[in-house]
């Protein structure tokens, strides 16, 4: 039997155009990412219909919120999405197309009132009906802004006109439909209260304590291809030999992002700890921890340009203090000039 409720499509745009395999799969992570960050920022009981490419459709069967509610749901998504966008762009390592335009990512909210029926497919329950499909033909309309919640007429006459303390301007528009013909609405532009969205704070200053082992290396490519190379995790058994597997937060490269190596039969923990990104210079470090034999090291990598599309590598190492014989640190920069040998090689012939 079919029952009233209130469907809420969340609807994220922005990503575009990419066709390199680092920007596709980065551009998968982040929407991934923000998908499940408005899905748990439902805390007004909606249920999670399903995924539908980058949107979520919610409904909410029972009683109707008031608008205030309804209003204050759209933008407490909106506030969590756009302060993740944030942390993502103070963080981002990656120079890929994907990681550089996350802050153009942009979300409005579809908000329509009617009738839905539960269906079961195999071990899902799927909405379906007619009040869905004018939800879903309503993502495409002539409102002349990316950002702003759309509640139809039949969801106003559900929800009420008071939209609480959020004080948004609400105009009223229509918009005409093939087969389903003239759907009224309120809408409301959200770019004045994304501009009330506090700033994350800023990371601490980072200072390279650097030691005195170091390595240097010319490369064949341009800085760019280099300092991709270098950060993209995936590539690291390109180049890193000895490596057996790699585990690592499904997400873009960024600050504070770990990843775990099996390195010779030892547990390796890389934390990306610093990042500095121009053409004419740039500069990573981690810190790598190897709990087996108690090691703890910064990792300091400096990139500039020499010549004609060809890059200067600089590698130095901070022991941090660590009781190690010489000879166990002259076999471990020995392997690691052997490893950059490699690095030198993905970096000309199959860079990031």
């Amino acid at each position: 039997m079919a029952e009233r409720a209130i469907i809420l499509i969340p609807d994220i745009s922005g990503f575009t155009g990419f066709t390199g395999a680092t920007e596709i799969d980065h551009a998968a992570h982040i929407i991934t990412e923000l998908l499940e960050l408005i899905v748990a920022s439902n805390d007004t009981d909606f249920t999670l219909a399903e995924i539908e490419g980058d949107a979520v459709l919610f409904y909410r069967k029972g009683d109707p919120l008031r608008r205030g509610q309804l209003v204050d749901q759209c933008l407490r998504m909106f506030a969590s999405f756009h302060q993740r966008l944030r942390v993502i762009e103070r963080n981002s390592v990656c120079q890929c197309g994907a990681c550089q335009t996350a802050s153009n990512l942009t979300l409005k909210f579809i908000a329509h009132f009617g009738y839905i029926k539960e269906i079961k497919v195999a071990q899902f329950v799927k909405a379906t009906g007619i009040d869905m499909i004018v939800a879903h033909r309503l993502l495409k309309n002539d409102i002349d802004a990316h950002e702003y919640i759309l509640i139809t007429e039949p969801c106003c006459s559900a929800v009420g006109q008071e939209d609480g303390g959020a004080k948004l301007r609400w105009a009223k528009s229509s918009q005409a439909y093939e087969t389903i013909g003239n759907i009224g609405y309120e809408f409301a532009t959200l770019t004045d209260y994304r501009a009330q969205i506090p700033q994350p704070p800023a990371q601490p200053r980072f200072v390279a304590e650097k030691g005195d082992d170091k390595l240097e290396i010319v490369i064949e490519a341009p800085v760019k291809a280099v300092y991709q190379t270098l950060v993209n995790v995936d590539k690291r058994p390109e180049w890193l030999d000895g490596v057996d597997t790699i585990d690592r937060e499904m997400t873009s490269e960024r600050i504070n992002m770990r990843h775990n190596c099996v390195f010779h039969g030892l547990k390796m923990i890389n934390t990306a700890i610093f990042r500095d990104f121009s053409e004419e210079r740039a500069r990573y470090s981690e810190k790598v921890e190897i709990p087996e034999i108690g090691l703890i090291l910064q990792a300091h990598y400096e990139m500039e340009p020499v010549g004609e599309g060809s890059t200067r590598l600089n590698f130095n190492v901070n022991w941090m203090g660590a009781n190690l014989p010489a000879d166990k640190k002259q076999g471990m920069m020995a392997g690691q000039a052997a490893n950059f040998a490699l690095f030198k090689k993905v970096c000309e012939t199959n860079p990031a």
